[in-house]
């Protein structure tokens, strides 16, 4: 009997340790990070990264939480939407968007500079902030997007119309006159008017960036990139609902808008909704 037992630890011991319980691996880090609340007087220089090196001066806290958990989540920038948050955050408390931090923090070894303002901010944002984050998927009222009686009003994409840009590379020049960023761009006010440009993007991402008064989900079909301009007049949302959405007539201008002017339809529906969900946060730890 003894003999089996020896020969069993023997022929264990050659074995690959497949069943043998396995470090997890270790999170990508910073090898030193320093933290620093600005105040409202103060006037920092620009951001700067390099290399394995990341100075960010004076960023809303809330942004470096949506940056690292939803922009650059995957250490890398998204050509299709370089910049642009496009899931909702839930459970931040008010003074987050008011407090304002500088990090200066270098790596171990060189390093993209998403993957430092992406994963390895996630680990300083744990650590020194005591951040606890997860994602949820819920079943909410949505817009379904589809394709609308005659067919979709679409630009595809000129490799001329619009440059792809690293928000990450704080270094770039600026666009050249005349030239725009491959983007959501931000709404602009024209009186009563709205005018929403968006350039070299998905529908996906387009529906995603849409404010209809709910989530819209891309159900068209249609894949490529597009040059999109929409313009309607600008009207209130209501109050919004405990899940987020807002109660709104379908007849909206938005949703006349897309219609006329794009092909596309919207219409009301249940569907899939991501929230980040921030569980517990805290004023920084000590350098």
């Amino acid at each position: 009997m003894k003999n089996h037992v020896l020969w069993a630890v023997a022929v264990s011991a050659l074995l690959p340790p497949t069943l043998a319980a396995q470090d997890p691996p270790s999170r990508p880090k910073f090898e030193v990070a320093s933290v620093k609340e600005c105040k409202d007087t103060d006037r920092p220089p620009p951001s700067t990264n390099s290399p394995g090196r990341l100075s960010l001066s004076c960023w809303q806290l809330k942004r470096l939480i949506l940056q690292a958990y939803e922009v650059y989540a995957d250490g890398e920038v998204d050509p299709v939407n370089p910049f642009l948050p496009l899931t909702p955050m839930e459970g931040d408390p008010d003074w987050i968007s008011s407090a304002r931090y500088s990090i200066d923090a270098k790596a171990e070894s060189p390093q993209s500079a998403a993957m430092m303002m992406g994963p390895m901010m996630q680990t300083l944002l744990e650590d020194r902030f005591q951040l606890r984050m997860h994602r949820e998927t819920r079943e909410v009222p949505v817009y379904i997007m589809t394709v609308a009686k005659g067919g979709p009003k679409l630009q595809p994409t000129k490799e001329s119309s619009c440059m792809h840009i690293d928000p990450t590379d704080f270094a770039q020049p600026p666009l050249p006159a005349g030239r725009k960023p491959c983007a959501f761009t931000t709404r602009i006010n024209r009186g009563s008017t709205i005018a929403v440009g968006a350039y070299g993007i998905t529908l996906g991402v387009y529906a995603k960036a849409l404010n209809p008064g709910r989530p819209v989900i891309d159900r068209t079909g249609i894949t490529g990139v597009f040059d999109i301009f929409l313009e309607y007049p600008a009207e209130s949302l209501s109050a919004s609902a405990p899940d987020g959405s807002t109660a709104r007539d379908p007849g909206s201008p938005l949703i006349t808008a897309l219609r006329e002017q794009l092909g596309l339809r919207l219409d009301p529906g249940k569907g899939p909704r991501e929230f980040l969900v921030l569980d517990r946060i805290a004023r920084p730890s000590g350098n």
